[in-house]
């Protein structure tokens, strides 16, 4: 324990040099040198920096995307890898051990602060993990860019007794949490309106400023728009639009289809250029009124498609653990054993909650069509909630037809730009809402580490294997090719422990072991137990 009180204060004496994992350009084998983290000066901080010792770092498949695209990323602009390296990670609880002359004032050693990643300066982004080297290392260094940027300061301070992995879990949360906390427009006034109709009269009063135009669209130019209204809409009319839609768009669908069919809508643009389609009533009022709600219905029914992963679980413990949750949660998952992990780590909690929970898998069923009748019958009006994990247009389409009326479907999964799913319209005018997102705000990591602190939200529960810095290219490999079935946390301040799954903990470590939780649960009080044998 005195180990670990000194390991707290963290006022010992610095090393002359650390480790940190350099990614140089595309693929795995551009993480580092000859398979091991490069060792670099740990010089003093700056006038304008501060140094920070990291604890805990969880993996990311964001990481995964720099790995793949290496310099033509574009978080990182055109930054050329291999003359000016980075260090990924960006899921970071981290320690204060040295503070440059500027900051004195403000940082002290000792202080404990997670970081949010998506960090902005004069404008400009400088994501941490991407152009900020990120806390896949076992120090970094931040300039003004974090401590003093556009929102003021990226970090947030954390409690001295808040478990290490805890605080730095809370950065994925927050992209969890902010796809039910969007900031979504409901109204026309975005900026240009387009209105399609063959009875101009009606609107021009109301809208002295909108293009209005027959619905033939033959007097359309190739001006896009802020706004679209279309009442009574086709689905060739839809199609032909939706590409009108500017960043932040809205097209208002008002009353019925005038004819059934699907259109072809790029989901990759309602996830990162923030597109929407609204339906739901006969004019824009009860539009709004119907796409209000952007978070789980209280108490409503839940389908999670495609979430045996480490995000897919969050988004499933979220919906059992809120203390407004759904009353019925149903999670599909190609692997049938990520389901069983599922159960075996929420089940506990889901009946503490009265919450039914159900997990269905392919491999159970005769047929697709026999498991997608199980789905159904557990909601036979549709689920309030559908929650897409998986980057497959086609299972937006999926999730529309499981979709009762009224629903928000959220596509969470980062589809690319470009790839279209075929939606009917009848489900977007019976005022199903598709929602999508990217990234987190400083306001939602913020939420969770006080969700944390305060013991409403256990993000540990998300943690399914640890590891020490030298096996963190490993660690990466894993989140790639789906290894784990939760979240993986890498120590950085134990150089040689191997990535184990918490499973295998008993062997290698009995005395962290006889510190998990119920079901082999990651808790903080086995994080001291590795500490204080390791580092």
């Amino acid at each position: 324990m005195a180990n670990m009180e000194q390991y707290r204060r963290a006022d010992g004496p610095l090393p002359g040099t650390y480790l940190a994992w350099q990614i140089f350009g595309a693929g795995f084998d551009n993480i580092g040198k000859d398979g091991k983290p490069t060792s670099l000066e740990l010089r003093p901080p700056a006038e304008n920096e501060i140094l920070c010792r990291v604890d805990a770092l969880g993996l990311c498949l964001s990481d995964i995307k720099i790995v793949n695209q290496g310099s033509k990323h574009p978080r990182l602009r055109g930054r050329d890898l291999s003359v000016e390296p980075t260090v990924l990670g960006h899921e970071c609880s981290a320690t204060v051990v040295k503070v440059g002359a500027q900051w004195q004032d403000t940082f002290h050693v000792g202080e404990r602060y997670i970081v949010q990643a998506d960090i902005y300066y004069k404008g400009l982004g400088f994501a941490f993990g991407y152009l900020i080297p990120g806390g896949l290392a076992q120090y970094f260094y931040l300039d003004e860019r974090a401590l003093d940027g556009d929102e003021g300061c990226y970090l947030l301070p954390v409690q001295p007794d808040t478990g290490y992995s805890q605080a730095a879990l809370s950065e994925p949360w927050a992209c969890v949490e902010m796809s039910y906390n969007l900031d979504e427009r409901l109204v026309p006034g975005g900026g240009e309106l387009l209105i399609v109709d063959d009875d101009p009269a009606r609107w021009h009063e109301a809208n002295p400023s909108a293009l209005i135009v027959p619905r033939s669209l033959d007097e359309l130019t190739d001006e896009k728009f802020d706004d679209i209204i279309v009442p009574n809409p086709s689905p060739e009319i839809v199609e032909a639009l939706a590409p009108r839609l500017r960043k932040g768009g809205v097209m208002f669908l008002l009353g019925e289809p005038a004819s059934q069919g699907a259109a072809s809508l790029d989901i990759g643009r309602i996830h990162y250029d923030d597109i929407r389609f609204l339906g739901g009533g006969p004019d824009v009022d009860a539009v709004r009124v119907c796409n209000e709600r952007g978070d789980l219905l209280p108490e409503g029914s839940a389908l999670f498609i495609g979430a045996g992963g480490p995000m897919g679980q969050m988004h499933v413990q979220r919906a059992i653990e809120l203390d407004a949750g759904s009353k019925c949660v149903v999670v599909t998952d190609l692997d049938r054993s990520r389901l069983d992990h599922i159960e075996h780590r929420f089940g506990e909690l889901a009946r503490a909650k009265g919450v039914a929970l159900h997990t269905f898998s392919p491999s159970q069923f005769e047929s697709q069509t026999a498991m997608d009748g199980a789905v159904h019958a557990l909601a036979p009006q549709g689920y309030d909630d559908v929650c897409v994990l998986a980057p497959v247009p086609a299972l937006v389409s999926a999730a529309m037809s499981f979709a009762a009326d009224n629903a928000l479907v959220n596509v969470f999964a980062g589809i690319p730009i470009g790839n279209p799913a075929n939606l009917q319209l009848a489900d977007l005018c019976r005022g199903i809402k598709i929602i999508g997102s990217s990234g987190s705000r400083i306001s939602d990591l913020r939420r969770i580490l006080q969700l944390v602190e305060s013991k409403q939200l256990n993000t540990d529960m998300s943690v399914a294997a640890v590891g020490g810095l030298a096996v963190a290219r490993e660690g990466l490999e894993g989140v790639k090719s789906g290894r784990f079935p939760g979240k993986t946390v890498i120590y950085t301040q134990i150089l040689d422990l191997p990535l184990m799954g918490l499973d295998e903990i008993a062997a290698a470590v009995p005395e962290v072991a006889a510190k998990l939780g119920p079901n082999n649960a990651w808790t903080k009080e086995a994080e001291q137990a590795l500490l204080e044998r390791y580092a």
